[in-house]
């Protein structure tokens, strides 16, 4: 029997795809680079411009010590650089090295084939339909 309450189909569905999707990520990270599914997400952040530990924290809703963590570890594999804001010395920036451009590069490379086998279940149309409803959510 199906719940016509279109909230819960929304959860039940969100949970089943965000289950599926990120286990097949988090193997290819893993096969790509010592990392973890959330230090990629970091790296992806950067790439899409947001360049502070503060940003990093608001965009992906994670706990600051969590990202101050993260970027340690990220600094320490090469992956990214800290360096003062040269307009307020009291804040960081971080960007990525060429090899974080390349790891994250490599990355998205491995995990693109799984996400594109599931939007292909789509057509065309919806895909951007259903992208752009999940970005108002």
């Amino acid at each position: 029997m199906s719940d016509p309450a279109p909230e819960l189909r929304l959860l039940d569905a969100v949970f089943r795809l965000q289950k599926s999707a990120l286990a097949d990520a988090r193997a290819h990270v893993a096969e790509a680079a010592d990392l973890d599914l959330a230090d990629f997400f970091l790296l992806r952040t950067i790439v899409l411009g947001v360049d502070t530990p503060g940003g990093l924290v608001s965009d992906l809703g994670l706990n600051p010590a969590v990202v101050s963590r993260a970027l340690t570890r990220l600094v320490k594999a090469g992956l990214i650089e800290r360096r003062i804001d040269p307009e307020d010395s009291r804040r960081s920036r971080v960007i990525l090295t060429a090899e974080g451009e390349r790891t994250t590069a490599a990355i998205a490379a491995r995990v693109r084939p799984g996400l594109a086998r599931r939007l292909r279940k789509l057509a065309p149309d919806q895909v951007e339909s259903f992208l752009a409803a999940l970005e108002a959510l």
